[in-house]
């Protein structure tokens, strides 16, 4: 299992302000995908308050990230994912 990082730090790539509600339903959407995909791991977004900042994910690949991504809010992530190693 790799740690893998969807970045958001463009202007188009940042994390929008959404809702609680719409929150609400991109949680609901995205736990109801990853029940398809159990050897995904959705560990949270994280982000500044303009928007900019990361999601943390347990995952094979970025491509299986990216996958359930596109299903669950229609595209891929803009400023790319990656998978990282601890180095300190």
């Amino acid at each position: 299992m790799a740690k893998v990082i969807v970045f958001h730090y463009t202007d188009e790539g940042k994390f929008p302000p959404l809702s609680s509600e719409e929150l609400t339903d991109i949680k609901k959407k995205l736990d109801s995908e990853l029940k398809n995909h159990p050897d995904l791991t959705f560990n949270g977004t994280f982000v500044d308050d303009s928007g900019r900042g990361f999601c943390d994910w347990d995952a094979p690949s970025a491509e299986a990230v990216n996958e359930v991504l596109k299903i669950v809010l229609g595209a891929p992530p803009v400023d790319g994912t990656v998978v990282v190693k601890q180095v300190l």
